[in-house]
């Protein structure tokens, strides 16, 4: 049977924060491995499937980042297999979406094909007994039912979500697999004890597997309402899928299929996986010293510039270079950026949403000082109300939008490389040194014709600076 795979990377990011961010996810992120999360995945899907048959289910802004980050870790990722989402609607609209497309391109109809769904976010560390735990569900799964993978539980846990499964192997096509009696939500410390000692729980992993048809027919009956909206939807033209988006709710497969439907069996996997749920779930899988510091400092891309004298059991994930001392410390997390600093305790990273709550509305809870976008990527250096100074990178061969400016105006000075400025209709060509003002209103566009990267110092003033003041009048990568 032909087999696709469909990887779900979407999400907030803020579990990991400072670290990851609302536009730089916990799977861009490099955790207990040279390569990311979301590199791993896609290298773990081309192990089931071939590499034609595997997509990413994502947001449209992410869609360029995803082919540029892959690139970086050595894939080739085709772009027309990144599936954009014009907005984030959950598990169930992302897996909906995915289906709907393997069923139209492709000639699933009539091929039926096997897919296989999961996160791009999650560590896998026995990935040849993942595989195996993967095509056991395959074959519980057949053509009737909905395999979800449970994770055996190698602790009480209440940070995660539980399947129960009945006490028995059930007959016919389950005795592939265990029958689903219901799923539970995150439990209590008390709750989670008891799970643990039953042997009848298993942790939720939000991996599933069945056919094509399986899938579409488990939407219409346990939520047509969203198989409706996509069956209106040809599967192919995504600039028509905001008509689709703006008529779904936000909910997960969980709620509406698996919890609903009475063809989901359970396949178990009791090999290494975490879900990186936390800071503590990072320093449960890193390498560590001797005095239990994570990780190592010959691991320098995860722990920046660390001096420890004295201390034990704590983790540091820097992605700067600033010196991080410690000294007569222990069981702390502690997590560095340019522009956020989070130090806590062990055993309090569910509190880490709590330090979220509070930074609502902040630029630090959605983008580093580094923010990247499809075209490259800009850094800020100084800001004030009426003014910000940033330096733009941009990759050979991209632009930005057209766009204009209703509150502010720009300067832009070339200090490397060589560039293209539309600017109201005329096109001026500038190199290093050169400077040209962008009048507010004006419509104006930047260009790397090159084949190095090029870099711009940009300074904006104005009565109002953030980056919503961009009115987009032509985009290359379809956010117009």
């Amino acid at each position: 049977m032909k087999k696709v795979v469909l990887i779900l990377a979407g999400g907030k990011g803020t579990r990991l924060w400072p670290v990851s961010r609302e536009n730089y996810p916990k799977f861009f992120l490099k955790i207990a491995s040279e390569k990311s999360l979301l590199q791993l995945a896609v290298l773990r899907g081309v192990k089931i499937a071939s590499a034609k048959n595997v997509f990413i289910v994502s947001n449209r802004e992410y869609r360029f980042l995803l082919k540029d980050h892959l690139k970086e870790g050595g894939i080739n990722f085709p772009l027309e297999n990144i599936l954009a989402e014009p907005a984030g609607k959950n598990t169930a609209a992302a897996i909906a979406l995915g289906v709907r497309v393997i069923s139209a391109c492709g000639g699933a109809e009539n091929n039926n094909p096997s897919v296989f769904v999961f996160p791009a976010d999650h560590l896998i560390k026995d990935e040849a007994k993942f595989i195996a735990s993967l095509k056991k569900a395959e074959e519980a799964a057949g053509e009737e039912y909905i395999t979800a993978l449970g994770i055996k539980p190698y602790r009480a846990e209440t940070g995660y979500g539980y399947i129960k499964v009945k006490s028995e192997e059930g007959k016919g096509k389950r005795e592939k697999g265990l029958n689903v009696e219901r799923f539970v939500e995150k439990p209590n410390l008390k709750t989670a004890k008891k799970f643990f000692r039953s042997g009848n729980y298993f942790w939720n992993a939000g991996i599933f597997v069945a056919s094509a048809s399986v899938f579409r027919n488990e939407f219409k009956k346990n939520s047509p309402a969203i198989w409706r909206n996509f069956e209106k939807w040809d599967g192919k033209i995504f600039e028509k899928l905001n008509a689709v988006y703006k008529k779904l709710t936000s909910i997960s497969f969980d709620y509406a299929v698996m919890e609903k439907t009475k063809k989901a069996v359970l396949v178990v996997y009791d090999g290494g996986w975490n879900d990186l749920g936390g800071w503590d779930s990072v320093y449960e899988v890193m390498k560590k010293d001797k005095k239990g510091n994570a990780p190592p400092r010959r691991m320098r891309h995860f722990s920046g510039n660390v001096i420890s004298l004295d201390s034990e059991n704590n983790l540091v994930y820097s992605i700067t270079e600033k010196i991080i001392s410690l000294i007569g410390v222990r069981d702390l997390r502690i997590a560095s950026t340019d522009d956020a600093l989070l130090i806590m305790q062990k055993d309090r990273s569910q509190d880490v949403k709590r330090v979220v709550e509070n930074l609502r509305g902040n630029e630090a809870l959605v983008n580093h000082i580094r923010v990247r976008r499809p075209w490259g990527s800009f850094k800020t250096l100084d800001r004030a109300d009426n003014y910000k100074v940033k330096i733009i990178q941009i990759l050979p061969g991209r632009s930005l939008s057209l766009q204009k400016h209703k509150r502010r105006s720009e300067e832009w000075i070339v200090l490397k490389g060589k560039v293209e400025v539309e600017l109201d209709g005329k096109i001026h060509v500038l190199k290093e040194n050169d400077r040209i003002k962008i009048p507010r209103g004006a419509s104006h566009r930047l260009t790397n014709r090159c084949s190095q990267n090029a870099k711009i110092l940009e300074l904006a003033r104005g009565s109002y600076i953030e980056e919503d003041d961009i009115v987009r009048l032509d985009d290359d990568f379809g956010r117009v």
